[in-house]
């Protein structure tokens, strides 16, 4: 907010100078580095991880199959749940925290983090592999979503 008032070039163009940095820099230098002070032998040793992952599609996908079961097709709340369910990012900033802290332990972290690679990696391919067998055999098409788009301005 401050940038945008005393920036003396557009607050678009400053905005997009700031994510180049901030995506381009600052956010592979802090996966690189939780990539490289993760415990890979916690994980490996402990079934933390794969109980972590479950529940990460309970807590945070299968909110979605409800939520929005008057906006959208079966096909795509199935779709929703798997993508809301991949947690990364967020995993990684609140176990470095927790850890930094002394509130968490390195093999808890690692657990948690592992959760979140594998949520990232097979939810996603979860989502479109629903996505193309329903599409195909026609199943969650009872219902037309009730989304409607916005008429364009005159």
């Amino acid at each position: 907010m401050l940038l945008k008032r005393w920036s003396p070039v557009p607050s678009e163009v400053l905005e997009v100078k700031l994510e180049a940095v901030g995506y381009g820099f600052f956010i592979p230098i802090f996966f690189a580095y939780s990539g490289m002070t993760l415990d890979v032998d916690s994980i490996a040793s402990n079934p933390a991880p794969l109980i972590i992952f479950f529940a990460l599609l309970l807590i945070r996908g299968a909110p979605a199959l409800f939520w929005y079961r008057r906006d959208f097709e079966l096909r795509e709340r199935i779709e929703l749940a798997f993508f809301s369910a991949t947690a990364l990012p967020l995993l990684v900033a609140l176990t470095e925290i927790g850890v930094s802290n002394g509130q968490m332990t390195i093999a808890t972290q690692a657990s948690i983090i592992g959760a979140g690679a594998l949520s990232v990696l097979v939810f996603p391919i979860a989502a479109v592999l629903v996505s193309n067998n329903m599409s195909l055999s026609g199943a969650g098409r009872a219902r037309a979503p009730r989304v409607q788009p916005v008429p364009a301005e005159k």
